[in-house]
């Protein structure tokens, strides 16, 4: 009986010049690889976060708002963006934050209650006394209210961004960076094939 034996290929300069030189070639293929995947991760990321926020606003009542002026300097100056919540009278309080429109001519007003009554005959309703953190004076209007949106967290700077994006320049220029970027992400890759 005869042995076989087998040995394994000698591997030379010329073996590792070719191995190496296929390495290199699929490296930007993997780096493309991976740069697509951080963008779709990214983008789906964002779209949870809008989903979620979508869904938070439409159970919870939220909504967010910008302070165009600066009554509430300094803790919400002009620019400031806020997360605001309905909420019925009942449930407001001495220090909140509310938005309510102005009884003559329907404009929103964001101000700090100083005051507030209960109303006679309306067991739902609350009468406010509003004040900006920035005014010396109270409004000069009393505000009678069933609900009102208060402020339930807000940031200074964030309003120019929102409203920025609101623009119909943003939204055309997001929608159209957010369509190729997703276009980029899941076009096939040119794979190469050693022969």
């Amino acid at each position: 009986m005869h042995a076989i034996t087998t040995a394994a290929p000698r591997r030379g300069p010329v073996h590792h010049a070719r191995t190496r030189g296929a390495a290199h070639r699929a490296a930007p293929v993997a780096r493309t690889g991976t740069a697509k995947d951080a963008v779709l991760t990214v983008l789906g990321l964002v779209g949870i976060v809008s989903v979620l926020w979508l869904i938070a606003a439409w159970a919870l009542h939220l909504s967010v708002i910008v302070f165009v002026t600066g009554s509430m300097t300094p803790t919400l100056p002009t620019g400031a963006a806020a997360i605001v919540q309905e909420v019925g009278a009942s449930e407001l309080r001495v220090g909140d934050i509310v938005t309510v429109l102005k009884p003559d001519s329907g404009i929103p007003v964001t101000h700090r209650i100083v005051d507030l009554a209960l109303v006679d005959g309306s067991p739902d309703s609350r009468a406010l006394t509003l004040k900006g953190d920035a005014n010396d004076i109270v409004d000069p209007v009393t505000y009678t209210v069933t609900d009102a949106q208060r402020v339930i967290a807000g940031a200074p700077g964030l309003g120019w961004l929102v409203i920025g994006v609101k623009s119909p320049a943003a939204m055309v220029a997001i929608t159209l960076v957010i369509a190729l970027a997703i276009a980029w992400a899941l076009w096939p890759s040119r794979q190469r094939t050693e022969t």
